[in-house]
């Protein structure tokens, strides 16, 4: 140790042909370096005043530099300051400071002249802010009438955790209860969402959200789906157990006689779940016939249908090459969820440094996307029919489109693994000006629309991928550079996948999707798909147009099971675009249009339809002069045409015309039954028939989305909270979110708890 000690002394001595005359200059150097004051602020970096004071300076010619130096806002934190003056307080030396008026306080902060450094001035701007954010923030006792007391101090006098989660739990009741009398008072159908999910901290928790068109103050409507209640599940998930919850938040609030229809996935233990509420005998709901199957999860099966022959939604496996371009299963999590999270943060990241703006990654679609996991109805083999017989010479086939979508992957791989790869090809994207974001998306096998991303950011960045993989020291392996029939195959997909991704974001809305709109979603599917198949050009490979039968025999299979219900039926019926003639147009059957027809008239005569008007006790009307010959022919014809026009309200409804917007599209439909309520024109009682089938949900997105609030409700630093405190909270915060907690309810709610406490004594004491 001593001798490397020694060493690098000897090290840094001076060379010997270096003169002695040099010493003195180089301690002069040392000795100026220690009288410099170095100016670490980032606002200050431009200011070029000498570190040498000249004695001579002037107090006033001093006040002159820093008057300049303010003008011109050489740091960001003078803008805060008025233009500084000479300050009655001395420095160390004897001489007057600089003073500088703070705008918001109008306090003097006092700075030398020899300092250049304005690191004083900004501690007194985040103080001074920090000091005008917590008076703005705290609001004096006084101002609700109490007085002589203090300030409320939050961050002083914190309430318990005991304290906090009592409140809530007093919250919670109190709410509720004002929400039941708000309920008692709708007029309309309700319709309820469910699903279960497990909370971070292991809790099985069954949640509701209760969907109903309220009609406000001014005569206008909005769509309100509101998480209604959470419930931990403590046996089995079976369609009993789940029955009985359901029923008990249903007559918790009252919503027994109100309740039209549920919304669920197409798990088994549903349909359980359903036949069993059927027992319970509610007025207006019929079991299954009410049943509305999530239509995110019949989107989701479509496109995974589609993708299926390429492999593309299933987890990959390492059967071509061990080579470490190739994505592995090792490095993705099992757990669903995560691997939607992982996705999730790596696009995030690869936007942070490219683009912001663009990409397909969409916190709609991964919530969506999480919906088809408990999905168990599936299309087998056995059920896709007429497949086109498939050619070596195709541009490509469903063997190759595995190869090609592969190469997709080790291509992105590469570039989220390989940081100087990124940095080559984000400089040719920028060289050949690519459209950003300049990244290629990964593939999460759970997630079909990560398949769309990837896909994209290829034909978005080919030009650049073909560039960047001649790099033989930074581009991917030879055997995953791409050609032509890679490239047509990713242009292809994007074609057929492009409109799924579009529903998805359409249903994705909070509160957004109804049954009216997925009558003409799976509308625009089967024209996009049967396009697709019989395309005369065969501008698709018998691969692509085999995918497309596929994914159009599942959606022929679920279109069965979403048509079934009468909601659906009826809601064609009512919609002001489709009436019976979009039947007609589908070439139903007669008798299944005369079905429809009688479904619909059923509803209405059983629930909507009004009630005779009682006779009046006005005179007879004195019965006309007969009259004879032709006259009387015509009189006799006319009482037969009056007499034969339709007076059924929804006879007459069949018979009018279709509503069309100005450009020939389709009308909303409940936005055109509004008006006609505006209007004054009730039809009959179809109105509010329709504004109750129209305003049904076919999407549990709603649910899903408390679930994922939930995610981070129960943090890590909360996962100690008990199942009563986790159902509770989320209630209560979606309470808040949708303007249920009125000021002062949990006040008012613990006086009248005391009042009645205080009667219940008095009566005690008076039996005494």
């Amino acid at each position: 140790m001593a001798r490397g000690k020694k060493r690098r002394k000897d090290n840094k001595s001076p060379s010997p042909s270096v003169s002695s005359s040099s010493a003195p200059s180089r301690s002069n150097s040392r000795k100026k370096k220690t009288r410099t004051v170095v100016n670490v602020d980032d606002d200050s970096e431009d200011e070029t005043i000498a570190s040498n004071i000249d004695p001579k300076l002037s107090d006033e010619a001093e006040l002159k530099n820093a008057i300049q130096v303010h003008k011109n806002q050489l740091g960001k934190c003078y803008a805060y300051y008025d233009p500084p003056i000479l300050s009655e307080k001395t420095d160390k030396h004897g001489r007057k400071m600089l003073a500088y008026p703070c705008k918001t306080c109008g306090q003097n902060i006092n700075r030398p002249t020899y300092k250049t450094s304005p690191t004083n001035l900004n501690k007194h701007v985040l103080n001074c802010h920090q000091r005008e954010r917590d008076s703005q923030g705290t609001q004096k006792l006084a101002d609700v009438g109490i007085s002589g007391t203090g300030d409320i101090a939050p961050q002083e006098n914190l309430p318990s955790q005991r304290t906090v989660s009592n409140d809530i739990a007093k919250l919670y009741t109190a709410v509720q209860e004002s929400l039941i009398a708000s309920l008692k008072k709708h007029q309309g159908a309700m319709y309820l969402g469910l699903d279960a999910w497990q909370s971070p901290n292991g809790f099985d928790i069954l949640g509701t959200v209760l969907y109903r068109l309220v009609k406000e103050d001014g005569g206008h409507f909005h769509l309100e789906a509101m998480p209604l209640d959470f419930v931990k599940l403590q046996q089995s998930h079976t369609g009993l157990y789940l029955a009985e919850n359901v029923q008990l938040i249903v007559e918790k609030f009252g919503l027994k006689d109100k309740i039209c229809g549920i919304v669920t996935d197409n798990a088994s233990n549903n349909q359980t779940m359903i036949d069993q509420i059927k027992t319970y005998r509610w007025p207006r709901f019929k079991g299954e016939t009410q049943l509305v199957r999530c239509f995110a999860h019949i989107l989701n099966l479509m496109a995974q249908v589609i993708l299926r022959p390429f492999g593309s939604h299933k987890r990959k496996k390492n059967t071509s090459t061990n080579d470490k371009d190739v994505e592995s299963d090792e490095d993705e999590p099992k757990d669903p969820d995560g691997q939607i999270r992982l996705v999730s943060a790596e696009y995030e990241e690869d936007e942070d440094d490219d683009d912001d703006d663009d990409g397909l990654i969409n916190n709609e679609l991964m919530l969506a996307a999480q919906l088809v996991e408990e999905d168990k109805v599936e299309l087998e083999d056995d059920d896709v029919k007429e497949l086109s017989d498939e050619d070596e010479d195709d541009r490509y086939t469903s063997q190759s489109c595995k190869t090609t979508l592969a190469k997709f992957c080790a291509i992105s791989r590469k570039l989220n693994k390989s940081p100087n790869s990124k940095a080559l090809f984000v400089d040719i994207c920028r060289d050949i000006k690519c459209p950003r974001p300049h990244n290629v998306g990964r593939d999460v096998c759970t997630w079909w629309n990560s398949t769309l991303a990837q896909l994209s950011s290829i034909v978005r960045c080919l030009q650049a991928i073909v560039e960047w993989q001649k790099d033989k020291r930074h581009g991917p392996s030879r055997e995953y550079h791409i050609n032509s029939d890679d490239i047509n195959l990713a242009c292809d997909l994007v074609e057929v996948l492009q409109p799924f991704y579009e529903i998805m974001l359409q249903i994705s809305i909070r509160g957004g999707a109804r049954i009216a709109d997925i009558v003409v979603f799976i509308d625009q599917i089967t024209s996009h798909l049967s396009t697709a198949i019989s395309n005369k050009r065969d501008e698709y490979p018998p691969a692509l147009r085999n995918a497309c039968r596929a994914g159009l025999q599942l959606t022929n299979k679920y279109y069965t099971l979403t048509d079934y219900p009468p909601l659906y039926q009826v809601a064609m019926v009512l919609h002001p675009v489709f009436k019976d003639e979009y039947f007609k147009l589908a070439k139903w059957k007669p008798e299944g249009i005369d079905e429809s027809i009688r479904l619909t008239r059923d509803m209405w005569e059983t629930h909507y339809k009004p009630l005779p008007q009682p006779a009046s006790s006005q005179p007879p009307v004195p019965r006309p002069k007969a009259h004879s010959g032709v006259l009387a022919g015509l009189v006799g014809t006319s009482e037969a045409r009056g007499g034969s026009a339709p007076t059924d309200p929804l006879t007459v409804w069949l018979a009018g015309g279709l509503s069309l917007n100005e450009d020939g599209g389709p009308v909303n439909p409940l936005k055109w039954w509004m008006r006609q309520q505006h209007a004054g024109n009730t039809d009959g009682g179809l109105l509010q028939m329709a504004l109750d089938v129209l305003s049904c949900p076919a999407t549990t997105v709603d649910v899903e989305r408390s679930f994922s609030f939930g995610r981070d409700y129960v943090s890590l630093q909360r996962h100690r909270l008990s199942a009563s405190s986790v159902t509770r909270g989320m209630s209560v915060a979606f309470y808040g979110k949708n303007g249920k907690i009125k000021k002062g309810v949990l006040h008012k709610w613990k006086l009248n708890k005391e009042n009645e406490a205080k009667q219940k004594g008095k009566g005690k004491a008076g039996k005494n």
